[in-house]
């Protein structure tokens, strides 16, 4: 099994030409597993209707591919907001089944796991059961994996903020989760699964509350357009064949392009004398989860960030496109807001898979 990673440009949500063109050079009787992280333009509201455009789209052009059965081993991880020189993008993950691969001579080389969760009921998202729900989702795809939890990098969460099925006669009457909530929970039950939060310590308000609880290797969004949680784990095998690996860093704040620099040069590439990835071919994703400071400071200093009529998350994906582009070179990068129990308020995460690494 070997993994393959590949950037695709759309010109709108509902575009999957280059899609497919790259498809086709996989027969699908081969692919193991497929999953999709997708960047669209939509308002990135709870009625950004982008996403369910982009995966009705995304399922159309697969099925043409493989048939029902390739959508059944796909995953669709698909994201709202590209404002800023960020582009819509989207990456094609494949894990194909190729009997002369060998062992990678680095050891180990990239492995990618997704799981879905069953349903959730209206009383349980938002609460400790939904975190337990995506920590169980977590092992899952690390079973599917096949990796430990010393072995992943990365775990992305796609957790819900609505159900889709009926609430439960005579339940208590549930309240609306917002979705920074949602990713709080999705974020703390990923750490719990990876052992980077105590059990004890998940409790309802702990929950976008107790800032010092944060997971160190998950990257989460929520999206209304699904009542389960939707896992794509990334993790560097050992034994693995393929000559892909996945890096993981930390950011100290939406400004840190020292951080991304760290990030890179840890994975191998070279950084130029004026900044700039000096081998930028090498780099085949990038992923970074921003965030903002409570008091929407910088480095000390006032921003609009809580002030302006724009949504916090939208200022932050703008400024990091260009602060990542400048070191990329390009801005297909897919970025992520609300850090929210993913990193120390105001600080992030970053990551980069990279051909040849170490």
């Amino acid at each position: 099994m070997t993994v393959h990673v590949i950037a695709y440009d759309t010109a709108n949500p509902g575009d999957t030409s280059d899609l497919a063109r790259q498809l086709a050079v996989f027969p699908p009787e081969r692919i193991r597993r497929l999953a999709l992280l997708v960047k669209t333009e939509g308002n990135s509201e709870v009625n950004d209707f982008s996403r369910e455009y982009a995966l009705l789209a995304a399922t159309a052009t697969l099925e043409r591919h493989g048939g029902e059965a390739l959508v059944g081993r796909s995953t669709f991880l698909i994201s709202t907001g590209c404002e800023g020189a960020m582009t819509p993008f989207g990456y094609l993950f494949i894990d194909i089944d190729d009997p002369r691969a060998t062992p990678s001579p680095a050891g180990r080389a990239l492995a990618f796991g997704c799981a879905r969760s069953r349903s959730l009921t209206p009383e349980e998202i938002g609460t400790p059961a939904h975190a337990h729900i995506v920590a169980d989702t977590v092992r899952a795809a690390m079973r599917e994996a096949q990796v430990g939890a010393e072995d992943v990098a990365l775990v992305i969460v796609k957790t819900p903020v609505t159900s889709h099925i009926p609430a439960t006669a005579g339940a208590v009457r549930n309240t609306r989760v917002t979705s920074a909530h949602s990713k709080a929970v999705g974020a703390l039950g990923a750490g719990l699964a990876l052992g980077e939060v105590p059990e004890a310590r998940l409790v309802r308000e702990a929950f976008d509350t107790d800032h010092t609880l944060h997971a160190k290797r998950a990257m989460v969004f929520s999206g209304s357009e699904l009542d389960c949680v939707e896992i794509m784990l990334l993790a560097n095998r050992p034994g693995a064949a393929g000559e892909l690996t996945v890096h993981t860093g930390f950011l100290k704040d939406v400004l840190d392009a020292g951080g991304l620099r760290a990030l890179f040069a840890s994975a191998g590439c070279r950084i130029g004398e004026d900044g700039m990835l000096a081998d930028p071919q090498k780099v085949v994703a990038t992923l970074i989860k921003s965030g903002a400071a409570p008091d929407g400071r910088v480095r000390g200093l006032r921003t609009t960030m809580k002030s302006s009529h724009l949504d916090m998350d939208k200022h932050v994906r703008a400024t990091m496109s260009g602060v990542a582009g400048s070191i990329l070179g390009h801005a297909r990068i897919f970025i992520s807001a609300n850090t929210v129990h993913q990193a120390p308020p105001g600080g992030g995460l970053c990551a980069c898979i990279v051909r040849g690494g170490h």
